[in-house]
């Protein structure tokens, strides 16, 4: 809880909480801002993790890779090409090059987050990228308001290994079918992941049941507001990722 003073008064306004949201999830669908609010303002910057903040999503979600000389960065590709001045991969470009591009660091991202809004940290590339989140996040005392994403089943079960109590889910992006589901929940168990997440595209009524089956959330991207969204609410999807929370939220609490 966070006590803030206003007119004389204190107001108590309780830190996001992923065992909450999550429990919550059960029973409503909630939405998540795609790289912050990818619709509104351009994708992982603090303007747009802002935004995702403004629209009352209950989680902003950004992606990390490792810089040259070993900095968390937030950047979706693996090259800096689409939405940098400068070129180049990731990992052969050290942090004071792409400070200077805009490109914000993990630090910069939690500044923002910390007691606002979960952090949803999709953990994508790099050498000791996944213990530098997680050490990151120890040290911001921030475990219990942080959930970390990867396609990479490997990252995940490392991620877990390194701190049991963070919350983390593993990506699927195969499409699935009844006939993959055996494989799908093995990989999963081996992970010891807490929730699975899919494409929309790939959600299908039979791969909900079988998630929900297992007492397991299940988050699905990337969803455009229109008939998915209540496709997907009416599925009872836990969390939907978006790049338009604003208008995902308001279609998700209309009747």
């Amino acid at each position: 809880m966070i006590s803030t003073l206003l007119f004389g008064l204190t107001l108590v306004v309780a830190k996001p909480d992923v065992k909450q949201s999550v429990s919550e999830s059960w029973t409503r669908t909630l939405v998540v801002g795609h790289r912050g609010a990818a619709a509104y303002e351009p994708e992982n910057t603090l303007a747009a993790f802002e935004r995702a903040v403004k629209d009352g999503a209950v989680a902003a979600e950004c992606d990390v890779h490792m810089s040259k000389d070993g900095e968390p960065v937030i950047m979706h590709d693996y090259t800096l090409d689409r939405t940098t001045k400068i070129k180049g991969q990731v990992k052969e470009t050290p942090w004071s090059v792409m400070k200077e591009a805009g490109v914000p660091h993990l630090a910069d991202y939690t500044r923002i987050t910390k007691n606002r809004i979960i952090s949803v940290i999709e953990i994508k590339g790099g050498e000791g990228v996944a213990k530098a989140v997680v050490d990151h996040i120890s040290k911001e005392d921030m475990v219990d308001q942080t959930i970390v994403f990867s396609f990479n089943d490997k990252i995940v079960e490392e991620v877990k290994n390194l701190n049991p109590n963070l919350f983390a889910v593993w990506l699927i992006a195969a499409k699935q079918t009844p006939e993959s589901f055996a494989a799908t929940e093995s990989i999963f168990r081996r992970t010891k992941a807490n929730a699975v997440g899919v494409g929309y595209t790939n959600c299908t009524a039979e791969f909900v049941q079988s998630v929900h089956a297992l007492k397991v959330p299940l988050f699905v991207w990337t969803v455009p507001p229109g008939p998915q969204v209540d496709r997907l609410k009416g599925l009872k999807v836990n969390f939907i990722i978006t790049d338009h929370p604003g208008d995902v939220k308001a279609q998700l609490a209309a009747k």
